[in-house]
């Protein structure tokens, strides 16, 4: 079972990360590819749900590999309480999701023509190639840095890296729930509560 607490240090980020990758590849790996790429009138295919996490995690890396001077020219200073993962999965879920936020534009997934367990192989090849990329993406921010910069989110405004990163974390233990609600399975819980948002 996965349990990867309540990370906030880069460390503990960067581990969770792994972790988490590793969790979401195995879950998705597990699935048929029939049901993998089966899913109602309006909603989203399990594939539909991994290929988005694909896509929500693209500019993420992409950010963490531009010159920092170039961030801090493009969405200035930081100038909010900084916030754990536990208040930025509040939000998200109780002010952004609650207020009918979606995702769009280029987030969107699109998983046609081809429902075949090879499909299935290369997305999910696609997925771990994406965890590499983050790893490595970060392996130039400290923890300084982490807090010291802002990018921008759809729904949520302007976050620090780190508070990117959270979300990163949470968006991806979210849609796995998402799927498993689909296939009528428990929802997993891989992150420790915060008492104070109870």
């Amino acid at each position: 079972m996965t349990q990867l607490g309540n990370p906030y240090t880069k460390q503990e980020i960067v581990a969770a990360l792994a972790a988490e990758f590793t969790a979401v590849h195995n879950f998705f790996a597990d699935i048929e590819a029939t049901q993998f790429f089966a899913a109602p009138a309006e909603v989203w295919s399990p594939a539909e749900n991994l290929v988005h996490l694909i896509k929500s995690c693209a500019p993420v890396i992409m950010a963490l590999n531009i010159p920092k001077t170039a961030l801090r020219i493009r969405f200035g200073w930081v100038k909010h309480e900084l916030r754990t993962l536990a208040q930025v999965r509040h939000t998200y879920v109780n002010v952004a999701l609650a207020g009918g936020g979606k995702a769009g534009g280029p987030f969107l997934p699109e998983v046609k023509d081809d429902f075949s367990a090879a499909h299935q192989t290369r997305i999910l090849a696609k997925w771990q190639a994406k965890g590499a990329d983050l790893h490595a993406a970060l392996e130039n921010w400290s923890d300084k840095t982490l807090d010291s910069y802002l990018l921008p989110h759809p729904l949520l405004g302007k976050m620090t890296v780190r508070e990117i990163l959270f979300f990163t974390l949470y968006h991806n233990m979210h849609h796995v729930n998402d799927v498993q609600r689909l296939l009528n399975q428990p929802e997993t819980e891989w992150f420790a509560a915060d008492p104070a948002l109870a």
